[in-house]
């Protein structure tokens, strides 16, 4: 069985081959497009065959995200018409994090692992230098 990071991170490659194989195919039709409307047909398509693949890229990698803020007790806001976080998306039927709202949350997550690692040190420094001080003592004690 394949982790799920693993198979997320297939996934999305696989998509990107996709929009790339598509983008070359769509450079061939647009070169070969002799007038503006159809050059501005066949922008119209690549737009819209590509977009499905960007909307499942974004999907997963919105999941990974709130993956990562679940498994730091972090509270995202939930999903809504009129929240600038969240989008609904058109091709997927799903929510999705805008770019504003994934920043946000990066964010809220490099803070909590900061304060974490914080608190970490500080825990350690209260043990260690206490420690320190005692074997350097015992050390002199033991010399004289």
């Amino acid at each position: 069985m394949i982790p799920l990071q693993i198979k997320e991170l297939l996934e999305i490659d696989a998509y990107r081959r996709t929009i790339r194989t598509l983008d070359h195919a769509y450079d061939v039709d647009l070169a070969n497009a002799c007038t503006p409307a159809e050059r501005e047909k066949a922008e119209y398509r690549h737009y819209w065959e590509t977009f499905l693949y960007y909307e499942q890229i974004a999907e997963i990698k919105t999941r990974r995200l709130l993956r990562k803020a679940d498994r730091l007790n972090i509270r995202i806001s939930n999903e809504g018409d009129n929240s600038p976080m969240w989008r609904r998306s058109s091709q997927l039927n799903s929510w999705i994090l805008t770019p504003l709202g994934y920043s946000e949350v990066q964010n809220m997550i490099r803070q909590e692992c900061k304060n974490r690692r914080e608190h970490a040190t500080t825990w350690a420094s209260v043990i260690v230098g206490p420690l320190t001080r005692l074997v350097s003592v015992w050390l002199v004690a033991r010399g004289q």
